[in-house]
């Protein structure tokens, strides 16, 4: 077993002082949350054959509504970001991006400020090579003007992809085309797809000291589809991977699993709860993709539950450590409040992927709580308080098949 008390104290540090070479822009010190139109709308260019997956202005402005009307803005959520096919194919004869004109008329400028008026922020996509995944206008050849149109329609949050161009390109487009954002002084979080086509297209190992130095979150896995076996292979994934992802993970600079499917019919009532828990135990990105009128009851009760949204937005903003008990899955997570300056609170999320229900007993001591005076333990999905304990108490868990536990322990 590590020594859960060193690691603690070299989160906290790292938490309280960042790393020299991380991005420090001032934005995104808790990971962004809001609503990304591709991993439901997907291209969405074709409104008049598939008018229920239609990327328009429309669509836009109604999840700004939504955001603002229903309470989401209140748990967190505040970042609407229009992703891929949203131009014409051709520039405009100073070299500008156009929006397209039938699904824009009013143009991106128009959709920002509405979306600013309601106190929330705007994002959007491009790609660094000449046309975009889906064979829109990229950004190459035109990062200087590009930023500036970006920062002149009042983007707050800029996507980049990165098809179609060779691992070297990548290494300095990356650079580059953040430069020439952070030229604009407008502030624009930095969304780069950089480490997962060095590593899955072009089979090398990212260089995550410059990405960190470059970027605010980086996608670095598969794209999300809407299934439960994605959802678990991306939790999987960052459970193998733990030890070399969490270190350049914290306030301004965050590893990005990509989307959550609530609203989208592909998931069970508890894997929906897996699938927020592990995500807010990461310390991860919380960007929904659907249409805003299916998300379910429970699917909301978990968004606006501001208990878990408490987890995702700690401030410390560590990455929680997962450890395997058989077959269960336990997250650690240290996160405020703190009692004086020694120790943190935790949140421990128990999650089983298996087909039957698991019974587990986690002494909190042997994961680096040491709170003399002993904790208070709360559920967070009942929000009630269950008992206290003291740190070498152990607890005895049963979780059900595909389903999670998810406590907090604030310290006495």
């Amino acid at each position: 077993m590590p020594d859960c008390n060193n690691i603690v104290r070299a989160m906290f540090f790292i938490s309280l002082f960042g790393y020299a070479r991380v991005l420090e822009n001032g934005l995104v010190r808790t990971p962004p949350m809001g609503w990304m139109s591709w991993g439901y709308y997907m291209c969405g260019a074709d409104c008049e054959q598939n008018p229920d997956k239609c990327l328009d202005e429309k669509l836009i402005l109604s999840v700004a509504d939504t955001f603002y009307n229903e309470g989401y803005q209140e748990a967190g959520f505040e970042y609407i970001i229009i992703d891929d096919c949203w131009s014409e194919h051709h520039r405009d004869r100073d070299g500008r991006l156009v929006p397209d004109s039938l699904r824009f008329p009013n143009g991106m400028k128009y959709i920002s400020d509405y979306i600013h008026s309601r106190n929330l922020k705007f994002g959007m996509y491009t790609n660094v090579a000449d046309v975009t995944c889906m064979r829109y206008q990229g950004s190459k050849g035109h990062f200087k003007v590009d930023a500036d149109t970006f920062a002149q329609w009042g983007v707050d949050y800029i996507k980049v992809d990165g098809c179609f161009v060779g691992e070297q390109y990548l290494n300095n487009a990356y650079i580059h085309f953040g430069g020439y954002l952070n030229k604009t002084n407008r502030p624009m979080v930095y969304s780069c797809s950089w480490p997962y086509y060095i590593e899955f297209i072009h089979n090398k190992k990212p260089d995550y000291p410059t990405i960190s130095k470059h970027c605010n979150l980086w996608r670095n896995y598969h794209d999300v589809v809407t299934s439960w076996s994605a959802v678990k292979n991306i939790i999987q994934h960052y459970e193998d991977e733990y030890s070399g992802l969490e270190k350049y993970h914290g306030p301004g600079h965050w590893n990005d699993p990509d989307m959550l499917i609530f609203g989208t019919d592909s998931l069970t009532e508890a894997q929906s709860k897996i699938h927020i828990s592990v995500y807010a135990m990461l310390s991860a990105p919380l960007l929904l993709s659907c249409d805003m009128t299916r998300v379910k009851g429970y699917e909301k009760n978990l968004l606006l539950n501001l208990d878990l949204m408490a987890i995702a937005r700690d401030p410390l903003g560590i990455m929680a450590r997962p450890y395997r008990i058989d077959y269960i899955t336990l997250w650690v997570k240290p996160r405020m409040p703190r009692k004086g300056d020694i120790y943190p609170s935790y949140s421990l999320a128990l999650v089983n992927v298996s087909g039957q229900k698991r019974t587990i007993t986690v002494r909190p001591s042997n994961y680096g709580l040491n709170c003399t005076d002993g904790y208070s333990v709360m559920d967070i999905f009942s929000k009630r308080f269950l008992k206290n304990i003291t740190f070498e108490d152990s607890i005895d868990v049963t979780v059900p098949s595909e389903d999670v536990i998810l406590y907090t322990l604030f310290p006495l």
